[in-house]
């Protein structure tokens, strides 16, 4: 990374400092790639959160043995 700031340009009426900054990115393919693999991970996970808010469950009750109200 290599930048510098010129001081020729303070008091010029800029309030903010000016420079340049240069940088040079090797592994921007690899960062590429972890954001499509976040896009498709959050869509997996988005729909299975829509699968679970409409999820029916459906629960069975049977008894096995006669009850009696004598007990």
């Amino acid at each position: 990374m290599k930048g510098y700031y010129n001081q020729e340009d303070s008091g010029t009426g800029l309030e903010v400092p000016t420079g340049r900054l240069s940088i040079e990115v090797k592994n921007l393919p690899e960062f590429r790639d972890l954001i499509n693999q976040a896009y498709k991970e959050a869509e997996q996970l988005r729909m299975t959160i829509d699968r679970l808010h409409n999820f029916e469950l459906n629960i069975d009750f049977g008894v096995k043995e006669p009850i009696s109200q004598d007990s």
